[in-house]
């Protein structure tokens, strides 16, 4: 079956509104379905990682971010949750990595989320030493 782009579009944020509502288990149902119809379609991916990053499941987000940006290795969004979800693992290097050129790079939206992210990495350095 075939299903346009906006209507994977729709179920993605449907997905990852149930997870920040609380519902991971209805997200991630909607969410599988999605990724099973993405066709390679980059938003839907996004999506998919979306919700696994709301459901906590951070590795399995940076690979289907990383399969995004193997397709679109300038996607300034694939790289703002890539960084996010590996902030979230621990990985503060290669996340601050990410997150300083979507600063340089990226638009108004992403950059900010990338500020905000390196200025709390930077407050747990300086509350660490």
């Amino acid at each position: 079956m075939n299903i346009s782009s906006d209507i994977m579009q729709l179920l993605s944020q449907i997905a990852y509104l149930a997870c920040l509502k609380g519902d991971v288990a209805n997200g991630q149902m909607i969410m599988d379905s999605v990724e099973a119809n993405t066709d390679g379609n980059p938003s839907a991916i996004i999506g998919v990682a979306i919700s696994r990053i709301y459901a906590g499941q951070y590795t399995e987000a940076c690979a289907t971010l990383k399969q995004v940006l193997t397709i679109e290795s300038d996607n300034m969004i694939a790289k703002t949750f890539l960084g996010i979800a590996l902030s979230e693992l621990g990985e503060t290097e290669e996340a601050s990595v990410l997150f300083k050129e979507i600063v340089a790079k990226g638009d108004l939206d992403n950059s900010t989320i990338a500020s905000f992210y390196l200025s709390e990495m930077n407050v747990a350095e300086m509350q660490e030493g």
